[in-house]
């Protein structure tokens, strides 16, 4: 168990914390909030929950006592968000049935006793993600893995190739990590892009950490 640092979430989100306890044992929290509640680098403001089981989003509106009045954003299967108020917006994303790779097991939050995916998996999943998409919140928490979770960059490589198995491409991963030119980024202060841009140079692709798993990615059915 872990004790959260709750200073990085915003006064709706700090609400409705204690009522995270209603979410269903199956799910893990991920995202930029599960990373910034262990390193306390930036403020987050939604939650996104995974499951390997799959769902029906009406039996999670009915079955989450959270939920209750809030708006749909997003309903398909496996796939629901919703957004509820705390004297503010929270929205909560949650994805169901799916096949990822695992590198440690999860671990309890203190307070609510949620799920949080351990800090391995948080960063093979941001590194992953930075192929797909340009914005600023992915690589300040890629550096704060870096810099504030003891992580090398080589290792958060090894644990996106146990999570999505030969879908990840670690050699797209680092081009993504040393590109600073997208708008996206504009904000990204110069010491940042410069560790980043470190952190890839020392990275031997040829020469990734072989790690232990929980489970490997599931073939698709």
């Amino acid at each position: 168990m872990f004790r959260p640092k709750l200073q990085i979430l915003a006064a709706p989100q700090r609400t409705l914390w204690a009522e995270l306890a209603a979410t269903p044992n199956s799910f893990t929290l991920y995202g930029g909030t599960a990373i910034a509640l262990r390193l306390g680098h930036r403020e987050s403001v939604d939650f996104d929950f995974f499951s390997r089981r799959p769902f029906q989003p009406s039996n999670l509106l009915d079955g989450i006592s959270y939920l209750a009045g809030g708006s749909v954003v997003q309903s398909a299967a496996n796939t629901l968000t919703v957004r509820v108020d705390r004297s503010g917006p929270v929205m909560l994303s949650y994805f169901g049935g799916l096949r990822l790779g695992q590198v440690e097991a999860d671990e309890s939050v203190d307070g609510p006793m949620i799920p949080v995916a351990s800090l391995v998996d948080l960063a093979g999943m941001k590194v992953a993600v930075v192929t797909q998409r340009a914005e600023l919140k992915d690589y300040l928490d890629i550096h704060a893995l870096l810099t504030g979770g003891g992580l090398s960059l080589a290792t958060m490589l090894s644990a996106a190739g146990i999570i999505y198995g030969e879908a990840f491409s670690p050699l797209l991963a680092v081009k993504a990590i040393s590109y600073h030119d997208d708008p996206a980024l504009a904000a990204l202060p110069g010491a940042i892009r410069r560790d980043l841009t470190a952190s890839v140079r020392r990275v031997d692709l040829q020469r990734l950490p072989t790690l232990s798993a929980v489970r490997f990615r599931e073939p698709p059915p």
